[in-house]
């Protein structure tokens, strides 16, 4: 049985049942009195479809506004991270600059390498590598949020600079990627760039201990300065 409504003439008010979907050449649709009165064709109106219609119409928006409150609480945390992320490199590129500017008596000029950084897979450490050849170098950082790993940054971040200042020396046919050239620059920067005194006293070899014993002496002496961010809750620790 085909569904029926009760249209009625805005105009006068008279009304009669039709179908709730007429055919556009069905005269129900029209109140022939006031349109012969008119002129022009009346439409009627159907009032209990028009509630209808306004009901779905509410619900409809009440999801959609339901559904975007869904996603924002789902980006948000991407669209802080990102917003974390820019300042994190903002403040990367800057230290960078200040201590290729100090390594300059050993790179004699050379433009500041490309810095990539990047979300390192290991566990909660920073490390990073060089490319000296294609002056490029890689910064990797975790979601650790500690600001005592903060500071791990900037030894990284000097540690491949320095790769790039003093590139590999060849002795004997191999190359000598942490060399004592390599480490005399590393510690003059540290020097200059954080005013803290370091010996080599204790030094046997040079490779990658060396670094364990700069740390040892002069870490305490980095000087991490916080963003002036203040929406950014804690920023300073996710760097």
């Amino acid at each position: 049985m085909t569904r029926q409504a009760r249209w009625i003439c805005p105009i006068c008010d008279n009304g009669l049942l039709a179908p709730t979907r007429p055919r556009k050449n069905d005269v129900r649709r029209y109140c022939l009195p006031c349109s012969a009165k008119s002129g022009k064709l009346v439409d009627r109106v159907a009032p209990s479809l028009d509630r209808q219609r306004e009901k779905r119409t509410a619900i409809v928006q009440q999801k959609q506004k339901a559904k975007r409150v869904r996603i924002a609480k789902k980006l948000q945390p991407k669209k802080q991270q990102q917003r974390v992320d820019e300042i994190r490199a903002k403040m990367i590129h800057k230290e960078a600059q200040r201590i290729w500017a100090l390594m300059q008596p050993y790179h004699k000029g050379k433009r500041l390498p490309h810095i990539v950084i990047a979300r390192g897979q290991n566990r909660g450490r920073q490390y990073g590598y060089a490319q000296s050849t294609w002056n490029n170098i890689q910064v990797n950082v975790d979601r650790d949020q500690s600001v005592s790993r903060s500071k791990r940054v900037w030894e990284v971040l000097a540690h491949e600079l320095c790769h790039c200042a003093v590139p590999p020396i060849i002795r004997n046919g191999a190359r000598d990627v942490h060399s004592r050239e390599f480490y005399h620059c590393l510690r003059d920067v540290w020097q200059r760039r954080w005013g803290c005194q370091i010996s080599f006293a204790k030094v046997s070899t040079w490779g990658y201990s060396v670094d364990y014993i700069i740390q040892a002496q002069a870490e305490n002496d980095i000087k991490w300065v916080l963003p002036n961010v203040k929406k950014i809750e804690e920023v300073g620790k996710v760097l």
